[in-house]
């Protein structure tokens, strides 16, 4: 991917995050229950500005404290935060390291990608809670279900005990030719630097099946939108066993918000 897409697609639905918000701030957002637009609009300043520290102030281990939003002029505080964002990134090679959360990306690309699809989940919370939708770019929309499923829902760790499946699923972005076969797993153990004990953990892992138990095909954006719980699976044509996709759901809901 080319990295100044990125900072295309972070002005482009982080502008438009603003506008929609400006159509009524005290407006629940259907999608993130308990929220209003306001709420929304906090957040997403939270999360930019954030980054904004971990990769204007280099940090290499662990993270600042996120900043809290002010009392009032949220929206103003909010777009002032989106461009320290896309001046920060832009001032800084993707390939320069930087600390994440994400132990196999360790650099300043990480959160170029990061921040381009948290703005674009959100820029769509905005527009559900106002009724005034937009398409997302199909590049973009694939490029984000590849980072739910590689970075967020799948693996394990090294020292687990894994019990695979049968339980297998194709997703297919009939729009860009992009696929994923996965199959559903748990793992068990204990963490040998935090001590904490797994116990069945649902997992994904992907594989190379060319016949899968179940196929789900559709636009990227309604795979996106599906994963994140933005969308129900309607807008996606499925073959096989549809209780997978249900698996899916719950470990992608498991690991965002």
């Amino acid at each position: 991917m080319d990295f100044s897409r990125y900072l295309e697609w972070i002005r482009a639905d982080g502008e438009r995050l603003a506008a929609v918000a400006d159509l009524g701030m005290d407006v629940d957002v259907p999608s993130c229950p308990g929220w209003t637009v306001a709420d929304l609009v906090a957040h997403t300043g939270v999360v930019h500005r954030h980054k904004v520290q971990i990769v204007g102030e280099g940090w290499r281990d662990g993270q600042p404290a996120p900043v809290d939003p002010p009392a009032a002029g949220v929206l103003d505080w909010y777009r002032g935060g989106l461009d320290e964002l896309l001046d920060t990134l832009a001032a800084h090679d993707p390939a320069e390291p930087v600390a994440t959360w994400y132990p196999d990306d360790q650099s300043v690309g990480f959160w170029y990608r990061r921040m381009a699809c948290e703005t674009v989940v959100h820029r769509i919370d905005a527009e559900l809670a106002h009724g005034v939708v937009t398409p997302i770019p199909a590049d973009l929309a694939a490029d984000a279900v590849d980072e739910i499923l590689v970075v967020f829902m799948t693996g394990y760790p090294e020292w687990a005990d894994v019990e695979r499946t049968n339980r297998t699923v194709r997703l297919d972005a009939a729009d860009t030719g992009a696929s994923w076969t996965l199959r559903f797993a748990t793992f068990s153990g204990t963490s040998p630097r935090t001590g904490t004990h797994y116990d069945a953990e649902p997992t994904f892992e992907l594989i190379d099946d060319p016949e899968p138990a179940t196929t789900a095909d559709g636009a990227a954006e309604d795979l996106l939108l599906f994963l994140w719980g933005r969308r129900s699976a309607e807008g996606l044509t499925v073959a096989g066993d549809r209780s997978i996709l249900d698996d899916l759901r719950q470990v992608a809901a498991d690991v965002t918000q």
